[in-house]
């Protein structure tokens, strides 16, 4: 293998590697409310290779991040308690930066100024629910190649 760099076996080890250094096993933090959604979307990323964790407010987001390290946020928009909206406004107060994807299934036809609201506060990206696997992991492996 290392005497042939060219052969089969080292070229998709590379490419392996690559991916594997890319976006793949990630620490991502899901908050939703909807127990069934915060599952779905955990599994998606998990089957992805990620380690996820799965809370559902705000707020237990927050605390988690109080006392670990995460590459990556995924929140919903709307929730009781502590909201996507809050949940974002208190990480840039807090001065933790990460990236952070909201999503949110609540615009009925309203999305253009939500989602300039939800960028203005800090979210790199947006999607609405309902999205498929593949929307998912292209917004999250886009929001993973930005970090360092």
């Amino acid at each position: 293998l290392r005497g042939n760099p060219a052969s089969p076996l080292a070229v998709h080890f590379s490419h392996f590697m690559q991916l594997r250094q890319g976006s793949a096993m990630a620490k991502i933090i899901v908050a939703d409310d909807e127990p069934t959604h915060l599952d779905l979307v955990a599994a998606i990323l998990e089957r992805a290779g990620h380690d996820v964790v799965a809370v559902a407010s705000g707020r237990a987001c927050l605390d988690h991040l109080g006392q670990h390290a995460a590459d990556l946020v995924i929140s919903d928009v709307f929730m009781p308690g502590m909201d996507g909206f809050q949940l974002m406004a208190e990480l840039t107060n807090r001065g933790i930066i990460i990236p952070l994807v909201a999503m949110t299934g609540g615009m009925r036809g309203h999305f253009e100024p939500f989602s300039a609201i939800m960028t203005r506060l800090g979210a790199q990206a947006v999607v609405t629910k309902p999205f498929t696997a593949e929307q998912l992991m292209d917004v999250v492996n886009r929001c993973l190649a930005t970090r360092s």
